[in-house]
């Protein structure tokens, strides 16, 4: 039988999905004259979707996929009742026993003299490697007659990963931002001088229950400098890592994505609806004049500030952004402000003919050294008008509304508005609606 290892590849390539597979495209060299039948296509992944394959450049029949691999057990099992050799030790004789148990210890009979020899020390000797086994995954193409000197096998493999990692330095006015992509794989196969592909976006995959399997990884971790070419393709976005790359099976590897310096960025703190602490928001306009203009793949950002007493660098939280696109902005929530608190206190309500009101106070405090612009967010009823705001306000959705407020240091400041209901409007259309 005819067989096309790794050392055929002629070019390897290799797209990851942000959930969990890849598509591994390679071109081989393959020496075939017409006369075989039969094709063993070695050095696949384990977790092959076998379903998935394309095949160019053969024409094929059938194809069986083996991936009984050798193991120790393996092998007694498939010598049960079959002659073996036992070579003991300072003994240059081997010993013809026939194989009767192999399960919590080994179990021989003597083929010469009939004595059945249990937990017997030595060495084991086996003649063959038993049909059925194999030392890796293959593909066993079954042919039709037909000559060719290339082929092209494509297919889906589980075992494959990839997320985004971004690494933020706040500075006076500015940020740093590095985008790191790390690739994992459990494929059960390394990947040598593979060009690499990400693809981001939600891949719509049919669900079904797989074979639960464990592996134990023992991840090991590389991190390069070398950066990817980011391009639309269908409705995603694909990265294409320049030249070629080795992802080794088991191992956990981060590629550069970008990095940029000198972004603009702003820093506010806002206040949502039945809360009184400030979360810290970094907001980073997502734009070409920032320095940016590039889709964001969902990811882990981590940001650090300089600390100017001595020049190192603090982490100060961290969050998780979603798939964001170009002209967009990318929100971070990265903790709690420790000087800043808002209270909120309802006044008094009226109800008069079917029209509600409600005064609302809502108390404001900086206690920093330095000005802060918070943000707060209350809830108002979907059909309410919101009158004699002492600040300017923002209708931010149907139930809810937004203050901006510029905050000096040291500085207690109250908002106070009216929120009207008519009530009577929301009963005529319901009415209608009935009708």
């Amino acid at each position: 039988m005819k067989k096309c290892t790794r050392e055929d590849v002629k070019d390897l390539c290799l797209t990851v999905y942000n959930d969990g597979f890849g598509l591994v495209a390679e071109r081989r060299t393959v020496d075939l004259n017409g006369s075989e039948d039969r094709l063993q296509y070695m050095d696949v992944a384990q977790r092959i979707e076998v379903e998935s394959l394309r095949v160019k450049g053969v024409d094929v029949a059938e194809v069986n996929y083996e991936y009984d691999l050798v193991d120790k057990a393996r092998l007694l099992r498939k010598y049960i009742g079959e002659v073996v050799y036992l070579q003991v030790k300072d003994n240059s004789q081997k010993r013809a026993c026939r194989l009767l148990s192999a399960g919590s210890g080994l179990v021989l009979e003597d083929t010469a003299s009939g004595e059945v020899l249990v937990d017997v020390e030595g060495e084991l000797i086996l003649p063959r490697l038993p049909q059925g086994l194999t030392a890796r995954p293959a593909l066993v193409f079954q042919l039709q007659p037909g000559k060719s000197k290339e082929m092209e096998v494509l297919y889906l493999t589980q075992g494959l990963s990839w997320e985004t990692h971004y690494v933020v330095e706040l500075q006076e006015g500015f940020l740093g931002l590095d985008a790191w992509v790390e690739v994992r794989n459990e494929s059960g196969i390394s990947f040598t001088d593979t060009r690499l592909k990400l693809l981001a976006g939600e891949v719509n995959r049919v669900c079904r229950e797989l074979e639960d399997i464990c592996y134990n990884a023992e991840y090991v971790c590389e991190r390069s400098a070398v950066e990817f070419e980011e391009k639309s393709f269908s409705d995603y976005h694909l990265y294409t890592m320049e030249g070629v790359t080795t992802l080794k099976d088991n191992q956990s590897k981060q590629v550069r994505l970008f990095g940029v310096d000198g972004v603009p960025y702003r820093k506010y703190y806002e206040v949502a609806p039945y809360s009184e602490d400030a979360r810290i928001v970094v907001e980073i306009s997502n734009t070409s004049g920032n320095h940016l203009g590039l889709p964001f793949p969902a990811g882990t950002c981590k940001v650090y500030q300089k600390d100017e007493a001595d020049q190192g660098l603090t982490f100060i939280g961290e969050d998780q952004i979603d798939h964001t696109p170009k002209d967009e902005t990318v929100r971070l929530y990265i903790g709690e402000a420790f000087d800043l608190r808002c209270t909120r206190k309802c006044l008094s309500k009226v109800n008069s003919w079917g029209i509600k009101e409600e005064k609302w106070r809502i108390v404001l405090k900086n206690h920093k050294e330095e000005t802060a612009t918070m943000r707060v967010i209350h809830n108002v009823p979907r059909i309410a008008q919101v009158e004699e705001s002492s600040h300017f306000l923002v209708r931010r959705s149907a139930d809810q509304v937004m203050f901006e407020v510029e905050l000096p240091p040291d500085t207690i400041e109250n908002i106070e508005f009216t929120v009207v209901t008519d009530e009577r409007v929301h009963v005529v259309k319901q009415m209608e609606k009935e009708k």
